[in-house]
């Protein structure tokens, strides 16, 4: 049951740092929020490697080196197809 909670947890952690690298992008920020200001680049990048990065090692310290791995690396595909399609239905969604 852990080894589940755990991938589950590191799945949406994955979700969270590609959406966080997503909005570190103008046109993706701009598109989210109409009226804040963006609080830099390099701050959005960080925090989103720094989500990626801890996603990865939950992963690894819960299945292991080799396998953490291959499952993160598998899991990266399906998260930024989820991130694409959130931010395409947030587009077509919100009146501007």
């Amino acid at each position: 049951m852990a080894d589940w909670l755990s991938n589950i947890a590191a799945f949406c952690l994955i979700v969270l740092g590609l959406c966080v690298l997503a909005s570190g992008q103008i046109t993706h920020f701009r598109r989210i929020t109409l009226h804040q200001q963006l609080p830099g680049t390099r701050v959005l990048r960080c925090g989103a490697m720094l989500l990626l990065a801890s996603s990865l090692l939950l992963i690894m310290l819960n299945q292991g080196f080799v396998m953490g791995t291959v499952i993160w690396t598998l899991a990266i595909t399906p998260s930024g197809i989820g991130v694409t399609m959130i931010l395409c239905w947030y587009r077509h969604e919100r009146k501007e």
